[in-house]
């Protein structure tokens, strides 16, 4: 997969740090920024499992006012669909504190292990700075 992406017809994009940190934004939940994101997402994980690598991932939703139902679904499908035994580490970054508050309470009992959380962030610097953590505990 390329190391950037920018979707012309939807409000997706993602880059791949030098530090191998995966950063997706989506500037809005409409169903074909969604699904884009999913599949984009779901390959990564793949990619990470098949390579026994620890995917680190930084999800921008800094542009969104409240998330769809249709996206807490997908996003829901996704994380259920995560290969047991993957390393990842999402940071989300998600500045406003009504949706920091609500992705908080539907977080919670995402995550299947120790080893796939999900942590919220209200800043890159510190979202980033977890993520560097999470390579020190996890590895690589």
């Amino acid at each position: 997969m390329p190391k950037s992406f920018n979707s012309k017809s939807s409000g997706f994009s993602y880059d791949i740090r030098e530090d191998g940190i995966i950063v997706y934004r989506l500037a809005n939940l409409r169903r074909d920024t969604v699904d884009e994101f999913v599949e984009v997402s779901r390959n990564f994980d793949v990619v990470a499992y098949e390579a026994g690598r620890h995917s680190r991932c930084l999800l921008d939703i800094s542009k969104l006012s409240f998330p769809t139902p249709y996206a807490i679904k997908r996003l829901r499908e996704n994380t259920e669909s995560t290969p047991d035994g993957l390393k990842e580490s999402w940071a989300v970054l998600a500045p406003t504190s009504r949706l920091y508050t609500f992705m908080m309470t539907n977080l919670k009992g995402l995550t299947k292990s120790k080893v796939q959380p999900v942590r919220l962030f209200q800043t890159e610097e510190e979202a980033f700075a977890w993520l560097e953590q999470r390579l020190e505990e996890l590895g690589p």
